[in-house]
């Protein structure tokens, strides 16, 4: 170290021609003590050497004059002096370079964090279930940041266990029991709700308890650092966002830390929609307004949503779809296999639906085969892609009651409003009804969208 500058000593042909990936200098100093011709060529190569990152040249001719300094700076120094050198002006220039280089740094770090957060927050927006949602945030930041690990854990203040619901490595993982004294940076953040940083778990107190551990079971461990975020739903702790890094990692750097944070707070959100949510579904349940086989809102609360959300969409100017959902050939499932079974694959829908809808949307039993959905901000092509994908969903599940690979066959009626033929609530219904049978006679993908005009 030298005047609080950490300093590495070479010639210029030796640094260009070392071999390695070294951490890229805040600066490179280049001194020359004679006029040399060589000098134009030098500067140029050592400014746009990769393994320098584009650290600024700075040149301290010792001969030369004020043609040296031309060359130097058209060469592509950033700066450059002549003997004689007066030290506290060399020492100012060099910390104003090493300022901006790092003010320049943080400016582009904040770009990336501030485009990767778009694109991450663009893509999540398309994810309705939260469990699918808190999967994509553990995989983009376990990407962004080259983890080995990256998940999301449930858990609340005194308990032993806690429950993984996404996993960046292992995406397959969705509800895994964990016992935390395994964890104690999980523990640390739940019991004092605060973010834990450990940089190194061989030396951190935190970790004595388990390396006993893995000493005395001979279990060999190659973590290097554990970050551990929680996660408040309503004021209160309910889970962590978890990261651990292994040798060979990438080392987390503070500004990682902070945009792990942001998106620990996006996964509360989350949480907080889903217990929301959770919380409306028992509320319908116990004021009776569900539709008790199929576990979705019943008629009369399909009606009054419909009502409370044409007005509020025509009063500040938003816009909703109302999609009708109609299971094909369940007359033919009845009689093959009994009502009995038509019903239990009713109320699977049902279930799904439930799952597969955001926290703003409403799903009722609309007749005896039929869905009704509301889905606010979305408009008649994001219906119809929430049909498509609800397609895919079913083509993964598993019916009973209808054997192996046999799946529910879905037509659906579409429309969107504000609408130039919708003056009333119950002018959405006709439309969407006239969708449906457009959809189950004329569509090709047996959806038919009603048009705006």
């Amino acid at each position: 170290m030298r005047g609080g500058f950490q300093v590495t000593e070479a010639t210029a042909q030796s640094a260009l021609s070392e071999r390695g990936d070294p951490t890229p200098p805040d600066l490179l100093l280049y001194t020359v003590a004679n006029r040399d011709p060589a000098l134009a060529e030098t500067v140029r190569s050592l400014a746009t050497a990769p393994r320098f990152g584009g650290a600024p040249v700075f040149v301290l001719a010792g001969d030369g004059g004020s043609e040296a300094i031309a060359d130097a700076l058209l060469a592509g120094a950033r700066d450059a002096v002549a003997n004689p050198v007066h030290f506290g002006e060399l020492r100012a220039r060099i910390d104003a370079h090493v300022r901006m280089r790092t003010d320049l740094s943080e400016a582009r770090d904040a770009l990336r964090s501030r485009d990767l957060l778009f694109d991450i927050f663009q893509e999540v927006s398309a994810a309705l279930r939260a469990d699918e949602i808190l999967q994509t945030l553990v995989r983009r930041v376990g990407q962004a940041f080259g983890l080995t690990h990256c998940s999301f854990v449930l858990t609340a203040p005194g308990e032993d266990n806690g429950r993984v619901v996404a996993v960046y490595e292992n995406p397959a993982i969705r509800d895994l029991r964990v016992e935390l004294e395994r964890y104690p940076e999980i523990q640390e953040a739940i019991r004092t709700e605060r973010p834990v940083i450990v940089h190194d778990v061989r030396e951190h107190p935190l970790f004595e308890g388990v390396r006993r551990r893995w000493v005395q079971q001979q279990i060999e461990v190659n973590v290097q650092s554990a970050v551990a975020l929680p996660v408040f739903v309503q004021g209160r702790a309910a889970g962590v966002f978890f990261l651990r890094t292994v040798k060979g990692d990438p080392e987390l750097r503070p500004q990682d830390v902070t945009f792990a944070n942001t998106i620990a707070q996006a996964a509360a959100r989350v949480l907080e929609n889903e217990e929301r949510r959770a919380a409306i579904y028992r509320r319908q349940i116990s004021a009776g307004v569900t539709d008790v086989l199929t576990g979705c809102a019943s008629l009369d609360s399909l009606d009054r949503r419909v009502r409370d959300e044409f007005e509020r969409a025509r009063r500040y100017s938003l816009c909703f779809a109302l999609v009708l959902l109609d299971i094909d050939r369940l007359r033919e499932v009845n009689e093959k296999h009994g009502q009995a079974a038509g019903d239990r694959v009713l109320a699977e829908i049902g279930s799904i639906l439930q799952r597969e809808i955001r926290a703003p949307d409403f799903v009722a039993r609309y007749g005896g085969d039929e869905f009704a959905l509301i889905l606010p901000e979305t408009d008649g092509q994001g219906g119809k892609r929430f049909v498509e994908r609800l397609r895919q969903v079913m083509s993964r599940h598993s019916f009973p009651d209808l054997g192996p690979a046999v799946v529910p066959g879905l037509s659906a009626g579409v429309v969107a409003f504000p609408h130039t033929a919708v003056l009333r609530p119950e002018d959405l219904f006709a439309l969407a009804e006239g969708a449906l049978t457009r959809g189950k006679s004329t569509e090709a993908d047996r959806i038919g969208v009603a048009a705006t005009g």
